[in-house]
């Protein structure tokens, strides 16, 4: 029997070959709202009102001691933001 978490999840991990956070949310984003389908986040939203779903992005980044936390770029702020998804950070240091 398969158990039912209502959790979808989707990690750039090992799809994307790089540390630069803006690089991950790229790949995020192509992947709710492909190239030349704009239409896709007003679908989405609708679905999730629909379902009375919620989304939430989660980043984890940890760097060395002092170095400065990563910032969200402003492309995956808006895109979620119009998508009414959270973004959570767990950004850390030594």
């Amino acid at each position: 029997m398969r158990g039912r978490t209502g959790v979808w999840y989707l990690s750039t991990r090992r799809s994307v070959h790089s540390n630069d956070l803006a690089d991950h949310f790229r790949r995020l984003v192509a992947v709710i709202c492909p190239e030349g389908r704009a239409d896709h986040i007003a679908a989405l939203r609708e679905l999730m009102a629909c379902d009375g779903v919620e989304a939430d992005v989660s980043c984890f980044w940890y760097g060395v001691a002092g170095a400065h936390f990563p910032e969200i770029p402003a492309f995956a702020r808006d895109i979620f933001a119009r998508l009414s998804a959270t973004i959570e950070t767990d950004f850390d240091t030594d």
